[in-house]
C-alpha cells in the first residue's frame, strides 16, 4: 500500500472525487485532498486513470507504507487529544475594542427659550439625564452582549464556530483514518461519529440567555463608574441672546429680553469617555469571571469525551 499525495498545483478541478470517491475529498477551499488514512492500492486501475489523466499532473503515488506504523501514528494522535479540550484565560478575554461606547443621543443646541442660565443648564442637565445618562446599563450591556456572542459563545453553542465541535472534528478525523486503515467494515457504523458537548446545566443555559454574562456582568462595570448625573452639570453650556417679546412690556408694549439656550454635547461626551474608562478598567474583572464559567463547561465536556473515547478504543482493541 502506498501514500497518495497532492501537490500544490491542484486546480481544483473535481475529476479525481468524482472518479475516485473513496480516495479523494473536497476541502474547504475547493481542492481535492486525500481522505485522512486512505492508502493507495497501486494496481487499482480506475485510480491508474486518475493519475495519468489529472490535468495538471497534481496526484503522485509516495513510497510504500507500513500499515501496522500508520496505525500507530493514528493512535499516537488520539492519545494526544485524549485529554481533552484546553482553553486558557486569554481564550476568553475581554477585548479592549469591546470597551467602545456608541450610539449615545446627541443632545446639542437647544432653542432660546429659557429666562437664565441656570435654568437654561438645569434644562440642559434634565434632557442629559433622561436621553444618555439613563441609557448607561443599556450601553454597558451592549458591550458585554458583543463579548458574550462573539467570545465566549463558542463554549455554549453546538454550531460550526463551537470550540467542541471544531475539537470533536479533529477526533472525527482520525477515527476516520484509522477505519480507512484496518477496514471501515470491521467497526460499528457510528464509530467515527464524535457528538460530544457538554452537560446543558444551569450555566449553559444561562449563557444562552445572556443572564450572567451580560445582565449580572453590568455591576462588575459600574463598580468602576461612580459619577452621579449632577457630576456632568459643569459640562452643560449654554448661550444668551437678545430677543424681543411682543405685547409683553409694561402696557403691553413690546421688550428686548436676554433668553438662553443650552448645549449638552459636551457632557455626553464625558460620559462616553468615562463610560469606556470603567468598561476597560472592568475587562480583567469581567474576563476572570467569564473564565469561571467556560472552565466549568470543558470540564464537563471533557469528561464527556473520556467517556465516548473509551468505547472507541475498546473497539480499536477487539479490531486488533
Amino acid at each position: 500500500m502506498k501514500q497518495i499525495m497532492i501537490n500544490e498545483t491542484c486546480n481544483g478541478c473535481g475529476m479525481c472525487i468524482v472518479k475516485c470517491p473513496g480516495y479523494f475529498e473536497e476541502n474547504a477551499d475547493g481542492d481535492a485532498q486525500v481522505i485522512s488514512g486512505i492508502l493507495a492500492d497501486e494496481t487499482d486501475a480506475v485510480l491508474k486513470e486518475v493519475l495519468s489523466q489529472c490535468p495538471v499532473h497534481a496526484i503522485s503515488l509516495g513510497e510504500n507504507v507500513d500499515v501496522k506504523q500508520s496505525m500507530q501514528k493514528e493512535l499516537d494522535k488520539l492519545q494526544a487529544l485524549a485529554n481533552g479540550l484546553v482553553v486558557k484565560r486569554d481564550d476568553v478575554a475581554f477585548p479592549e475594542s469591546y470597551c467602545v461606547v456608541t450610539n449615545f443621543p446627541y443632545i446639542g443646541s437647544s432653542r432660546y427659550e429659557y429666562r437664565s442660565s441656570s435654568s437654561a443648564e438645569s434644562a440642559g442637565l434634565s434632557a442629559f439625564t433622561s436621553r444618555a445618562y439613563s441609557q448607561i446599563d443599556s450601553k454597558i450591556l451592549d458591550c458585554i452582549t458583543s463579548y458574550r456572542v462573539n467570545i465566549i459563545k463558542p463554549y455554549y453553542s453546538t454550531d460550526e464556530r463551537s470550540a467542541y465541535t471544531i475539537f470533536n472534528k479533529k477526533i472525527a478525523d482520525i477515527l476516520t483514518a484509522i477505519t480507512n486503515l484496518i477496514g471501515k467494515d470491521k467497526f460499528s457504523s457510528d464509530f467515527c461519529k464524535v457528538d460530544v458537548y457538554p452537560d446543558r446545566d444551569t450555566v449553559w443555559k444561562m449563557l444562552e440567555n445572556g443572564e450572567i454574562v451580560g445582565e449580572n456582568f453590568i455591576s462588575i462595570v459600574k463598580r468602576e463608574f461612580e459619577y452621579s448625573a449632577s457630576y456632568y452639570r459643569t459640562y452643560i453650556d449654554y448661550d444668551d441672546t437678545e430677543v424681543t417679546e411682543y405685547g409683553r412690556g409694561m402696557f403691553g408694549r413690546d421688550r428686548e429680553v436676554t433668553k438662553y439656550s443650552y448645549n449638552a454635547q459636551d457632557a455626553v461626551n464625558e460620559l462616553r469617555s468615562d463610560l469606556q474608562n470603567a468598561i476597560s478598567w472592568a475587562k480583567s474583572d469581567i474576563t476572570d469571571a467569564a473564565f469561571d464559567y467556560v472552565k466549568g463547561l470543558v470540564i464537563s465536556y471533557n469528561r464527556n469525551l473520556k467517556a465516548c473515547l473509551d468505547k472507541k478504543i475498546q473497539e480499536i482493541k477487539k479490531i486488533q
